[in-house]
């Protein structure tokens, strides 16, 4: 096989190979598909030089990226991105607002805090993580910030 063709059969099998590791996860489809694309850059190099090279090299990039958000786009669209990509959010929101308004209070490490336990805090079991030391179990805690779902105490 000649240059040119074979510059050209490494890229196109390269980027399909990079398309295959959608649907064979494990890297290694993928991986022999970027090393396509370098070997494909690599000989542009070495038959036309640098400034080609360059060239391809930005190409191939451009491509790869430009591939990369058309994919993000329109897979999950399709069949078979429908049926493999969960399209559902989970709302935080009102268990968010709730640790917020445990910052300030006192409760009881009912396990370890080794960084992270339970704690029962306003009569309710909640999870929690310790700031600075770790705390045995039984240790009176007070919520010193609550951040989304996370919930830091320290001993009281």
């Amino acid at each position: 096989m000649d240059g040119p063709a074979l510059i050209i059969t490494l890229f196109v099998v390269g980027f399909l190979l990079l398309a295959a590791e959608v649907f064979l996860p494990g890297l290694i489809v993928g991986t022999i598909g970027l090393l396509c694309l370098i070997a494909s850059v690599v000989l542009v190099f070495n038959e036309y030089g640098a400034p080609a090279g360059v060239l391809a090299a930005f190409v191939v990039g451009g491509l790869t990226v430009a591939g990369f958000v058309i994919w993000l786009n329109i897979f999950p669209r399709t069949f078979i991105g429908r049926r493999i990509m969960l399209l559902t959010r989970q709302d935080t929101g009102g268990v968010a607002s709730e640790n917020q308004a445990l910052v300030g209070q006192s409760g009881e490490a009912i396990t370890p805090l080794r960084p992270s336990g339970t704690a029962r805090i306003g009569g309710k079991r909640v999870d929690v993580t310790a700031v600075g030391d770790f705390l045995e179990q039984g240790v009176n805690v007070v919520v010193v910030a609550a951040d989304g779902m996370r919930v830091a105490v320290r001993r009281q």
